[in-house]
């Protein structure tokens, strides 16, 4: 019998991962079964237990998937940015260049999963331990504008990366249903500068429109 590779192995992995998500955003994830994936994607269920436990395994570690490759892209873009406000505003530009239609897929599914794991305590943690990536992300960004003395030196850098997530959040969540890109754009480049006014120790130094 010939040995499956590492390399295969995570492939495979991807490619079921890819599979569910399909099945994910075109029927919901409550409403997706197992069947509906191994139908979906023509394999059996045993080929896709031998990668995942559940559903619930999957989204979380597709949800992991993502964000860790999202961290490693920014770590090597911010060799290239020392200034904590240019990191910043780079978070927004990729905020920003992120089409409607995509972003809509992405908040449907993570916030139907939301409402399912809030009646799933065991799912909880699980999904707490996605979201301090997010949150060590920024506040380690927010950290280091501070020691540098670009960001006011009384922030919280816990408090202010929370400020970043919900400010690109809430307004994810308010062009869910309907909006323009343009004005979602118009509406990024807002919040970038009133983000950047509220941590930046010389906020006037920004240009004024």
């Amino acid at each position: 019998m010939p040995k499956v590779t590492q390399r295969y192995r995570d492939e495979r992995r991807a490619a079921i991962l890819a599979g569910a998500l399909e099945c994910f955003v075109s029927k919901g994830f409550q409403a997706t079964t197992i069947d509906d994936i191994v139908k979906h994607l023509g394999i059996s269920k045993g080929g896709l237990y031998g990668y995942f436990s559940s559903k619930e395994d999957m989204y979380i570690q597709m949800a992991n998937k993502r964000m860790d490759e999202m961290v490693a892209s920014l770590g090597a873009k911010f060799k290239d940015l020392p200034h904590a406000a240019d990191r910043i505003s780079y978070l927004f530009g990729r905020i920003k260049a992120q089409p409607l239609q995509e972003l809509r897929k992405w908040m449907s599914f993570h916030m139907e999963f939301m409402l399912y794991a809030s009646r799933h305590p065991e799912l909880i943690e699980l999904h707490n331990r996605y979201m301090d990536k997010a949150i060590t992300l920024i506040g380690e960004l927010i950290q280091d504008g501070i020691q540098s003395g670009e960001f006011r030196e009384e922030l919280d850098s816990t408090s202010a990366s929370y400020l970043f997530w919900s400010v690109r959040d809430g307004l994810a969540f308010h062009f869910l249903l309907d909006g323009q890109d343009d004005r979602y754009a118009a509406m990024v480049d807002d919040m970038e500068d009133m983000v950047l006014r509220y941590l930046l120790k010389n906020p006037e130094a920004l240009p004024k429109e």
